[in-house]
């Protein structure tokens, strides 16, 4: 069941479906104060008084903070975030689930939601009740009730199980039933929040592929995701939240990428603080981009490495990459060439020509051992000396597949083409 010729007739693609402007929904964070302002908010509205509708109160903060964006016929656009940036709340003011405290929501048409399991649905009826109860609410005729049903069962996949009561359902089954009754609505707008995560991979895939389907035929769909491979497939623009607010409106490809980069960590001190047992003390250790502003995958970065000698040594020394929380290493390095360290303060340096590095922060280490034994003669001994260091990437929706995979290093590769194996072997003989 499709509507798109009938949306097409009523509206031009590329005409605005969502138009969201300057929203803002607080919350309480106290209990007992949410309930005694929520019963100032009942009597501030019967009375027409709401001195307190754009200002906080003690206990609140903002979980949608001026938010401002349009959604056009026949595009997709993904609203993405860390968890709490407010998306989910987003998606609640748009279909009007909550009542926002600023701004406005105009929707051009009707909409449909996936936003929590369950929602709309009678856990005491079965699938197919459902189905007829949601055709029932948009005033559906018999003859087009019937023509849901059978599309929805077949897109859903639960013939076997149409027909029993939906609190025997799983998670992945009400995910089903709900997409697809909300898909084959015919809705100008389809909002679909976390809630297909817990279906299956296959059908994950085929209501990506629907979507890609709905929005040519001239539907518009806002999708809140964390799938990077989901968002870079069904949508081309993207809306970055945090802390309730837009920090990022664009190419998805862009947002992504800010998404995937955290916040630069506390740089490593770099006082001078040498250890005070040794032959050799380690000072401040750095990494810094060998060109730009930043550090990059792919481009250069230079390491040094401060040290103070009692008096001549030859060391060895070797870089370490780690995570941040310091369980995980992820590359080094080892300068195998002796290095002679005269008495006094110096400096030891190393050129990374290519940075492997996905986006995301590290800790660099650095330990020196002496050359004839490989025993360490320095070593960390204390967290100011760790190089805290913060790699970007640059928006590319390859890259971006490989950090949401939790990858940490690019690998370079050369990739052949198709060998055909005969059935008397690779060669043909």
């Amino acid at each position: 069941m499709s509507d798109a010729p009938d949306r097409a007739a009523r509206s031009g693609k590329g005409d605005t479906t969502l138009s969201v402007s300057n929203l803002s929904k607080k919350y309480c964070g106290d209990l007992k104060k949410a309930l005694f302002y929520g019963l100032g908010d009942i009597a501030g509205e019967m009375s027409g008084r709401q001195w307190w509708a754009g200002r906080l109160r003690p206990g609140e903060f903002w979980a949608l903070d001026d938010v401002s964006f349009d959604v056009r016929r026949g595009e997709a656009v993904a609203v993405i975030g860390r968890n709490g940036a407010g998306k989910s709340t987003l998606l609640r003011v748009i279909y009007g689930l909550l009542k926002p405290d600023m701004g406005q929501v105009r929707i051009a048409g009707r909409s449909e939601a996936i936003i929590e399991l369950g929602t709309g649905f009678n856990p005491l009826l079965t699938g197919r009740e459902n189905i007829e109860v949601g055709a029932s609410l948009h005033g559906l005729d018999p003859d087009a009730t019937g023509r849901l049903l059978e599309a929805v069962i077949d897109f859903a996949e639960l013939a076997e199980f149409i027909d029993a009561p939906l609190l025997s359902y799983s998670s992945g089954m009400k995910a089903r039933l709900a997409y697809s009754l909300a898909a084959h609505l015919g809705p100008d707008l389809l909002l679909v929040d976390e809630a297909l995560a817990v279906g299956d991979l296959a059908f994950q895939h085929k209501c990506i592929r629907h979507m890609r389907q709905f929005v040519q035929g001239g539907g518009s769909l806002l999708l809140v995701s964390h799938n990077v491979q989901q968002i870079q497939t069904a949508c081309d623009r993207a809306v970055l939240l945090e802390r309730g607010r837009v920090i990022l409106e664009g190419g998805v490809a862009d947002a992504v990428s800010r998404m995937l980069e955290q916040r630069p960590a506390v740089e490593a001190s770099q006082t001078g603080d040498f250890a005070a047992n040794g032959p050799v003390r380690m000072g401040g250790l750095n990494m810094v981009p060998g060109s730009g502003e930043d550090i990059r995958t792919g481009r250069p970065a230079e390491v040094t490495l401060r040290y103070e000698a009692d008096l001549a040594t030859e060391v060895i020394w070797a870089l370490s990459i780690w995570t941040e929380d310091r369980w995980t290493c992820v590359c080094g390095a080892v300068d195998t060439a002796p290095r002679r360290l005269d008495a006094g303060r110096g400096i030891l340096r190393c050129i990374l020509p290519d940075v492997p590095l996905l986006a995301g922060r590290y800790i660099v280490r650095a330990t020196l051992l002496d050359a004839t034994t490989h025993y360490p003669i320095a070593l960390e001994s204390s967290r100011s000396r760790e190089c805290h260091i913060q790699v970007h990437t640059d928006p590319d929706p390859v890259l971006n597949l490989q950090i949401w995979a939790n990858q940490l290093v690019r690998l370079d590769a050369q990739w052949d083409e198709p060998l055909r194996v005969s059935p008397d072997g690779p060669d043909g003989k």
